[in-house]
């Protein structure tokens, strides 16, 4: 079952200009996980859009075996928060919304063959290199202590 609601809050997904994303908030040795899609120049959280039907959960666990080749232990996917920002890349005004959650996993983590490279980052890490909502996740986990 999911853990929130895709509608909550006010967005609509009916809405052409608003993306609706989940994400893994992954934290090891006071650092944080990014990672870098082939041909970009930008860090982003791991994670993408659910599939039609798909439950947070569910996406976030596919997501992360296609993009870091390791499974999340279901039974520790916690909520961490939400965060809306500009969407990288596309035209002003198209939103991103990205409700980000905790897991434990299994396996070695590996960049899949859609991700160039993966990178353990501290608050200092250049904001240039990330998404807005990147930066906000960053600044949120300093915040609150958990990074460097």
């Amino acid at each position: 079952t999911a853990l929130f609601s895709s509608a909550a809050n006010g967005f609509s997904m009916s809405s052409p200009s608003y993306i609706d994303k989940i994400a893994l908030v992954l934290i090891r040795n006071r650092q944080q996980l990014v990672a870098r899609s082939k041909g970009k120049n930008v860090f982003f959280t791991p994670g993408g859009k659910r599939e039609p039907g798909e439950s947070d959960e569910d996406a976030l666990c596919r997501e992360c075996k296609e993009e870091l080749t390791v499974d999340l232990i279901r039974s520790t996917i916690r909520p961490y928060g939400v965060f809306s920002a500009q969407a990288f890349g596309k035209p002003e005004g198209t939103l991103v919304r990205m409700t980000c959650y905790t897991s434990d996993y299994s396996g070695t983590l590996t960049p899949s063959d859609e991700v160039e490279e993966l990178e353990w980052i501290a608050s200092t890490f250049s904001h240039d290199k990330l998404s807005l909502t990147g930066i906000m996740i960053l600044e949120d986990l300093k915040g609150k202590g958990l990074i460097d």
